[in-house]
C-alpha cells in the first residue's frame, strides 16, 4: 500500500465515523490537501475553513445530509486516479477550484501587510547600521537594496492573493 492510499484510507475512516473531519499535512500542500478535501466531497462532506497552525496547513470539513452519500469505501473514488492523489481531467477543474480556496483561506491566517513592512523595514535599518562601518553610502545603498528587494517579495505576495480571491470569487 502505497502513500496516497494509506492517506485515502485514513480519511475514510474519518468519514466513516464523525460528522466532521480535521485534514492536516506537515508540509502544508494546498494540492494534496485539495484532492482529499474532493474526497471528503463526493462521500457527503463540504468544505469549511483552512487554516496553518504552524508549518502544517489543516482543513475542516463538516457532514451535510444527501440523499446519495453512501458510508465511504475505497472502491468508489470517482475522478482519480487508481492508487494516487492525481485528478482525472474531469474532477481537475473541482480540485483546483478547492486548491485556490484552501490557499486563499491559508493566506488569511498570514501576518498582516503593515506589520511585515514594519519587520523588513526593522531589518534593512539593521542591514543599514551594519553597513556603517563602512561609510554612510554603503549603509545608504544596503539599506535601499534590502528595502527595495523586501517590498518586492511583498508586492508579489499581494498580487497573487488579488488573483486567488478573483479566481475564488469568480468560481462562486
Amino acid at each position: 500500500m502505497n502513500r496516497a492510499e494509506r492517506r485515502i484510507l485514513a480519511l475514510l475512516r474519518q468519514l466513516a465515523e464523525r460528522d466532521f473531519a480535521v485534514l492536516s499535512d506537515l508540509g502544508g500542500s494546498p494540492r494534496r490537501l485539495a484532492v482529499l478535501t474532493y474526497i471528503a466531497e463526493q462521500h457527503g462532506f463540504r468544505y469549511a475553513e483552512a487554516h496553518r497552525v504552524g508549518r502544517a496547513l489543516q482543513v475542516q470539513l463538516i457532514r451535510i445530509e444527501r440523499a446519495d452519500a453512501g458510508p465511504p469505501d475505497s472502491a468508489s473514488i470517482p475522478g482519480l486516479r487508481p492508487g494516487t492523489l492525481r485528478p482525472l481531467p474531469e474532477a481537475a477543474q473541482a480540485v483546483r477550484r478547492l486548491k485556490d480556496r484552501i490557499e486563499l483561506d491559508a493566506m488569511a491566517d498570514d501576518p498582516s501587510v503593515r506589520s511585515r513592512v514594519v519587520i523588513m523595514t526593522g531589518c534593512a535599518l539593521f542591514i543599514a547600521v551594519c553597513f556603517l562601518v563602512s561609510g554612510w553610502r554603503a549603509a545608504l545603498t544596503g539599506f535601499t537594496c534590502a528595502e527595495a528587494l523586501f517590498m518586492s517579495f511583498l508586492y508579489a505576495e499581494v498580487v497573487r492573493r488579488r488573483k486567488l480571491a478573483r479566481r475564488v470569487h469568480a468560481a462562486v
